[in-house]
């Protein structure tokens, strides 16, 4: 049976039609209020951006869907987990103040924000899961312990994963940094003696002190916790995805994406954007430009489906001129392939469907 996704094109010529009174119109089309009872906590599952970024989902979005649950008299937050990497996410104190210099406030949101896995990420719940890499997983509590959740995805490519939307929303977005390091251990990096010239930058750019030079680097796996931080630094790209233990990698971000949604009883919705498609994750301290035009927005009960849909509807665009695709820019090519040439976004969809998550199968409803 078909999943339905159903979707809000970028289309705005007169009031009725701005994109806050769209996201509206397709929040109520979904029907999630019926599932929504007086006094549940609902956790609005988004990404608040690292410092620089521009690129994440506006606060006044979120609004939109809090007044709508307010309505309910139920009790809406706004969360993200703290990040693995070293910079302004990795506690609660500056997660937070992250999230109110993005302007996610009480006076613009209507709602608290809270940082579900605690002041350093250690906050979390072992889900049992009984997968194939794992058999539990590390959830944020507040957010295991939510009633019901939205999840407010900016689809974008990524590093590691391909491709990055509702299904690794859940997979890192609601691990806890405890949980984090758990999943990325699979995907440690490995250094091409060739390449590599000594010049240190990947030292400075390592948070564990995992890595050491002499005639050229050497990481140490022991303290790795798979970052890939070092990658991104290496200024000859001698630093390298290790393509052995990627497709693990992912599957154990579908495991993780799995345990997140495993005791909700179905009350997650998922919405996704596809607006300011960027090469990249938000979690970066700065915006690249988009590989695509802005598309429309997603909503839909099924992560398999919202994903796949997303993908689908990217790759039919043309690809953006001076973007960073160096491939790939003609209708129905893969775009993400374009920018993250050894790395199959489409796995994840994959996975999460053999973990019975949901279906590729889907149909759009256009509101």
């Amino acid at each position: 049976m078909k999943s339905e996704v159903y979707f809000t094109n970028m289309t705005s010529n007169n009031p009725n039609d701005s994109l806050l009174l769209k996201l509206e119109r397709l929040y109520e089309r979904t029907g999630f209020s019926f599932l929504i009872s007086e006094n549940d906590k609902v956790a609005i599952k988004t990404h608040f951006g690292e410092i620089g970024n521009t690129g994440y989902i506006q606060p006044q979005y979120a609004r939109k869907i809090v007044d709508a649950l307010k309505k309910l008299n139920s009790k809406p937050f706004l969360t993200d987990t703290n990040t693995l990497y070293h910079a302004k996410r990795d506690n609660s104190v500056d997660h937070l103040e992250t999230a109110t210099k993005h302007g996610f406030t009480y006076s613009v949101i209507n709602a608290p924000v809270i940082i579900a896995d605690g002041l350093t990420g250690c906050s979390d719940v072992e889900v049992e899961i009984n997968k194939k890499l794992f058999n539990k997983v590390k959830i944020a509590k507040d957010i295991y312990d939510s009633d019901a959740m939205i999840v407010i995805s900016h689809v974008k490519g990524h590093i590691l994963a391909g491709f990055g939307g509702a299904l690794k929303n859940l997979a890192m977005g609601c691990a806890s940094r405890r949980g984090k390091i758990h999943q990325h251990k699979i995907a440690a990096p490995f250094i091409s003696k060739i390449a590599c010239l000594a010049c240190n930058v990947c030292i400075d750019a390592c948070p564990e002190n995992a890595i050491t030079v002499d005639t050229h680097a050497h990481i140490n796996y022991e303290k790795c916790i798979g970052c890939n931080d070092c990658i991104g630094a290496c200024p000859k790209n001698a630093i390298k995805l290790n393509k052995i233990n990627s497709e693990e990698f992912i599957e154990s971000m579908m495991e993780y994406a799995y345990g997140s949604v495993k005791d909700k009883d179905d009350k997650v919705l998922y919405i996704n954007f596809l607006t300011d498609i960027a090469p990249d994750c938000d979690c970066n301290p700065y915006s690249d430009r988009p590989i695509v035009r802005d598309i429309g927005i997603l909503a839909s009960y099924d992560p398999v489906a919202i994903d796949k849909a997303s993908y689908d509807l990217i790759n039919k665009e043309l690809g953006l001129i001076d973007s960073a695709l160096e491939s790939n820019h003609e209708e129905g090519a893969d775009k993400f392939k374009g920018v993250w040439r050894n790395i199959d976004g489409h796995m994840q969809i994959d996975f999460a469907q053999q973990l019975n998550m949901g279906t590729k199968d889907y149909k759009i409803v256009e509101i």
